[in-house]
């Protein structure tokens, strides 16, 4: 009689919207990376994709209801809880002290061609930019901003290099389709801790910069 009860009371559990939009909540907090709909639906045991983006709907209706600092935003193939952007001064200030990673010009130039001509090999972004690319690319990959995704054709096969999710996270973008023209990215990029504001040649002529002097024209495939 006992057990019956117990198994009563776990198939109620499971029937209750509450139970699932608590446990997708406490999933969403826990985690430090995006989460799919499908990932959501494994680890609850759910088994309905359509129901956990139910749920995840309900849980930014009442956020918003309920004028919470936070919400759920859809990133990079999953979703994560951030706070809202009137937060972010306020936030930054937590973690002044910390020491902020930075990107390098050449980092930041090499990453925009690689998110607009991906996948695209080695060989093909040095004769974009004009210089070697061998420490830009090592540091970009070390960083998970972009990964090896394959081998090209020719000579030796060349490794392909393709942005990641990791990428996608710090513009705050579903996927790669969603990327903004090369002038928006360029504005996207000033403001994330991780890479710092481009020099401008004209105010500062005269600062050490580590490659040649050369204007970098990304012709995007897009229409």
């Amino acid at each position: 009689m006992m057990k019956e009860k117990q198994m009563a009371s776990q198939l109620e559990d499971e029937d209750d919207p509450r139970v699932l939009e608590s446990e997708i909540e406490a999933l969403l907090f826990a985690s430090d990376e995006p989460l799919s709909a499908g990932r959501l639906s494994a680890l609850t045991g759910t088994n309905s994709v359509k129901k956990v983006k139910t749920v995840i709907s309900a849980l930014e209706d009442f956020y918003r209801l309920h004028d919470r600092s936070y919400g759920i935003v859809e990133i990079a193939g999953g979703y994560q809880i951030t706070t809202l952007s009137e937060f972010s001064r306020l936030v930054s200030s937590l973690f002044k002290s910390r020491r902020k990673a930075r990107l390098s010009q050449a980092a930041m130039e090499t990453l925009a061609i690689v998110a607009y001509k991906q996948p695209i090999n080695r060989l093909d972004i040095e004769a974009i930019r004009g210089v070697n690319c061998d420490g830009v690319l090592s540091t970009l990959v070390e960083r998970e901003l972009i990964a090896i995704t394959g081998r090209g054709e020719g000579i030796g096969k060349p490794y392909l290099y393709s942005t990641t999710n990791r990428f996608l996270e710090y513009l705050g973008l579903k996927d790669y389709r969603d990327l903004p023209s090369v002038e928006e990215l360029e504005k996207s990029l000033e403001n994330i801790d991780l890479i710092p504001k481009p020099i401008d040649m004209d105010e500062n002529p005269e600062e050490d910069i580590e490659e040649e002097d050369s204007e970098i024209v990304i012709e995007t495939d897009r229409e």
